[in-house]
């Protein structure tokens, strides 16, 4: 098989898995109740699965299955390298979904380019050992000089 049909492939399999995943409510990062400034625009955020994300209430998934997340997002800021993860935004501190490669350029194009809308897609294993509850979520996604994108949204993991 070619690279333009490899490529077709997988334009074609992003494509499907938007069209199944459901847009999802997400809010831009906040830090003490204050707006934090991000580096990037976030278009729209896509979760599958989530029958939820009609009726604005967060996505249900369950213990043991894949989800995936697309989202969409234009960067102010150039890089070679990013990073990206998912945290669960506690109280006290961010802490990281397990399970996750955080080399961002396996789920998005790299190199970034500042003012060119890009497309982040990331299979997020729900892990067995995840306590049953509803979580804040905060996605990030920051390159060696500390510039990042973020937003949060909700998920519920259930039995």
């Amino acid at each position: 098989m070619n690279r333009n049909c490899v490529l077709l492939f997988g334009f074609l399999l992003l494509a499907l898995s938007v069209a199944v995943a459901e847009l999802v409510p997400w809010q831009q990062c906040t830090s003490a109740g204050v707006e934090v400034p991000s580096n990037c625009t976030i278009h729209e955020v896509y979760i599958d699965p989530c029958k939820e994300a009609a009726e604005s209430k967060p996505c249900k998934l369950k213990r043991g299955i894949t989800g995936n997340i697309t989202f969409h997002y234009t960067p102010t800021f150039s890089s070679e390298k990013v990073e990206g993860r998912m945290f669960w935004a506690s109280q006290v501190m961010d802490i990281p979904f397990l399970g996750m490669d955080p080399n961002a350029c396996l789920a998005t194009t790299c190199p970034l380019e500042a003012g060119k809308m890009n497309t982040y897609h990331v299979d997020v294993p729900i892990l067995n050992k995840y306590p049953v509850r509803t979580y804040d979520l905060k996605w990030k996604m920051w390159n060696e000089e500390g510039q990042e994108c973020c937003f949060l949204f909700q998920i519920k993991i259930t039995k």
